[in-house]
């Protein structure tokens, strides 16, 4: 019988005994025909996951990395990186650290980027001639999910140059994504998150503008090089050694994800541990972030107690949750409700979680 799961921090997150034993298996070459067969099947449920016939490939490392990696390929001069929290401001400090010209629109803590005020920033710059605009879909630290096809949308309309760089690290597997409709051009995310593995990859959905624009930069680095990434993964390839491990479990996890549990049935299960969240806590608790835009992988809470009281009471009870983060580090918790975790689990944690606020 499984162990429930009890370990409810917004990445990593719990992570089923199947998909841990699928890192124990015994090695083989990255160059071998049985490699080529495992990625080849990791490829096509990718291009399923993020909604697109363009490419997609593996990254081992951080999603940090391959923000980096984005910023090193695709932008030449100036970026525009909107931000909402911790994690999108992220953007802005590594396009700093590599000498880019860098442009801020802040929707401010708890609310989400507005459309409008991305129209109106790009028309009142028009001259600023941004080679990418940078989205997070879901901001980790305030629990508020952005509208990526609407924001999108005005950076072709006012910016029509611009690529569109999009941080998913907490969203994709648990919040829907269409990377060919919404017209993206590079999406990542972290596989620890929504998508329910350890730790040490990161995918990638890579638009063919964003490829041919990056050909056109001498420097990528070694790495880092997501030409080099789309040309071998066209064939089945990576360009050094993966951590293939993580390829086995990457595997196994998109066949449930896209073959047992379907998509839809996953997307919904998110939604409702949302809803089951806000409505359990509510007695305690009020959500931090702008209930409009209120993520389903992620909820930052301000509680009528200190929060770090509430954790530690709540990990005597066998159960771990997130901390506050940056700004609201001491105001806050956050309880990750993403990627394999069952429904009848959230609801026994939040069982518990009750009877710590009424103590």
């Amino acid at each position: 019988m499984t162990e429930p799961a009890n370990f409810f921090v917004p990445g990593p997150t719990w992570v089923r005994p199947e998909i841990l034993q699928e890192l124990a298996r015994p090695m083989i070459g990255h160059r071998s025909p049985e490699f080529r067969d495992l990625f080849h099947a990791i490829n096509m449920h990718l291009k399923t996951l993020f909604a697109t016939r363009q490419s997609t490939f593996v990254v081992t490392s951080s999603g940090t990395g391959v923000m980096q990696a984005a910023l090193e390929n695709c932008v030449a001069r100036r970026v525009l990186v909107t931000t909402c929290g911790a994690f999108s401001e992220r953007w802005y400090a590594i396009a700093e650290s590599l000498g880019l010209e860098v442009d801020r629109l802040d929707a401010g803590w708890g609310r989400a980027v507005d459309p409008d005020d991305l129209a109106d920033h790009l028309a009142r710059h028009s001259r600023a001639h941004y080679d990418a605009v940078t989205i997070t879909h879901n901001e980790t630290s305030t629990g508020v999910t952005n509208d990526v096809a609407a924001l999108a949308a005005v950076v072709r309309e006012e910016a029509p140059d611009a690529l569109v760089l999009v941080d998913a690290v907490s969203s994709l597997g648990g919040i829907p994504m269409a990377f060919d409709d919404w017209r993206l051009d590079v999406c990542l995310a972290s596989a620890q998150k929504a998508i329910a593995l350890p730790p040490g990859i990161t995918v990638v959905a890579m638009s063919d503008a964003a490829i041919e624009r990056a050909k056109k930069h001498p420097y990528r680095g070694t790495y880092f090089d997501l030409v080099t990434y789309k040309q071998k993964a066209d064939d089945d390839g990576v360009p050094s050694t993966p951590s293939i491990p993580h390829f086995y479990a990457l595997a196994a996890q998109l066949d449930h994800i896209i073959n047992v549990e379907g998509l839809e049935a996953r997307y919904e299960r998110h939604r409702r541990m949302r809803e089951i969240t806000h409505a359990r806590t509510g007695r305690y608790a009020k959500l931090a972030a702008d209930p409009a835009h209120a993520s389903a992988t992620v909820s930052a809470l301000t509680p009528s107690m200190a929060p770090d009281a509430i954790r530690k009471a709540m990990k005597q009870r066998g159960y771990t949750l997130g901390g506050g983060y940056g700004e609201w580090k001491d105001t806050t918790f956050r309880i990750g409700h993403m990627g394999d975790i069952p429904i009848a689990d959230l609801e026994a944690m939040l069982d518990a979680l009750d009877e710590v606020t009424r103590a």
